[in-house]
């Protein structure tokens, strides 16, 4: 476990001592080595594994996103440079020594990772960034196996869940968009709509969303967001508003997680403290709490 931070004054000096860690871009030499550190903790750092995986972060042309902090040869730590800049680690001095690889060739937008280690991070790296537009502060984590999940709750619901398909884009599209906006608070459509058309497209194609349909109306959509061979994390769960408090929410995603353990072991996902219906779903059917939070810090 990482230890306790000290404070901020502190937390420079440190910083700015000489490390012990070698910080270097990871290749793909590397990669064996990195999905072993990654497999400590796969529900934690499915991101950084499925980047790996399945985005082949290491075997793409142009430079590595991934950095890691070495201690006599061994991987104490990794970082995800780019828009989506992400921490796994559970060493203190590690992600001090990371911090120093934080600037990319890309603007950064979002700072997400176990709640302890953005913090550090962010302690350290705040001040050459833009003052954040939102902090959510506390996300907890949740994840369910096949054994533990709760199926059908309700008993006899009338919809099907399904992969969705091509010709289901459209009406995709328009569910991921309202969710985004809800979620987020900007309307992906507005600021790259050509962008988030293709990165939906892309998540159909490998076989990464699934709707809920009920009469010829999708009612509900969740995406796999990335995935590891230990895990998948869950994303982009919707329910349009008018269909809110019915119970159409508990049925679908129980029968959209049932659909989904044909691909994956596991199930986990991270959830707004304050998003206690939500909170409430996830455990009605099943989801139990990780023992660490997350932190999500988004730039304009």
């Amino acid at each position: 476990m990482l230890r306790s931070w000290t404070g901020g004054d502190d937390r420079a000096r440190q910083a700015a001592r000489p490390s012990r860690f070698k910080v270097r871009p990871i290749g793909r030499e590397d990669q064996p080595l990195a999905l072993e550190a990654l497999d400590r903790n796969p529900i934690r750092d499915v991101f950084i594994a499925s980047r790996i995986l399945h985005d082949g972060a290491l075997t793409s042309l142009g430079p590595s996103p991934l950095w890691g902090a070495f201690d006599d040869g061994h991987l104490r730590g990794l970082l995800h440079v780019g828009p989506n800049l992400v921490p796994a680690t559970d060493d203190e001095a590690a992600c001090e020594a990371l911090a120093t690889a934080a600037g990319g060739l890309y603007p950064t937008r979002m700072v997400v990772g176990e709640r302890r280690t953005v913090e550090l991070l962010w302690s350290l790296i705040g001040p050459s960034f833009p003052a954040p537009r939102e902090v959510r502060r506390r996300q907890f984590v949740y994840a369910v196996d096949p054994e533990r999940l709760i199926r059908d709750p309700h008993g006899g619901s009338p919809g099907i869940a399904r992969l969705a398909e091509r010709p289901d884009e459209d009406r995709v599209l328009k569910l991921s968009a309202a969710m985004y906006t809800e979620e987020m608070g900007e309307n992906p459509m507005a600021r790259d709509p050509d962008g988030y058309r293709r990165r939906v497209r892309m998540l159909i194609s490998r076989g990464w969303t699934y709707v809920y349909e009920s009469a010829g109306k999708l009612q509900f959509k969740m995406d796999v967001g990335c995935a590891s061979t230990r895990t998948a994390q869950i994303q982009g769960v919707y329910v349009p508003p008018e269909l809110r408090n019915h119970g159409v929410g508990t049925a679908a995603m129980s029968a959209c997680c049932d659909l989904a353990f044909d691909r994956h072991p596991n199930l986990s996902l991270y959830v707004n403290d304050f998003n206690t219906p939500a909170v409430a779903l996830y455990e009605r059917i099943g989801f139990q709490r990780e023992p660490y939070d997350f932190q999500t810090i988004m730039l304009p």
